[in-house]
């Protein structure tokens, strides 16, 4: 074999094993990586629990004050027509 023919051979062979090591290390790196988002998700929602539970009670609120807004409205529009309607 020429020498230009031995170098381009190994050449290819140092490009598969450098691809082989990057496989290697992309499977390496995966369950790390998983593990990272799951923490960072658990902690999201630990911290999210209380803040939605914060919003429920200030919607919870909201909505009972504006019930009886109107309801008192609608007494009083029932009133009015009852009133309209005896003159």
């Amino acid at each position: 074999m020429e020498n230009t023919q031995k170098m381009a051979l190994a050449g290819s062979a140092l490009v598969v094993a450098g691809m082989g090591l990057g496989i290697v290390g992309i499977v390496l790196i995966i369950p790390v990586v998983f593990q990272s988002t799951v923490k960072l998700v658990e902690k999201g929602a630990e911290s999210l629990g209380p803040k939605l539970e914060d919003a429920s009670k200030t919607v919870g609120t909201v909505v009972g004050t504006l019930h009886r807004s109107f309801n008192a409205a609608r007494e009083a529009g029932v009133a009015e027509i009852r009133h309209a309607r005896s003159n």
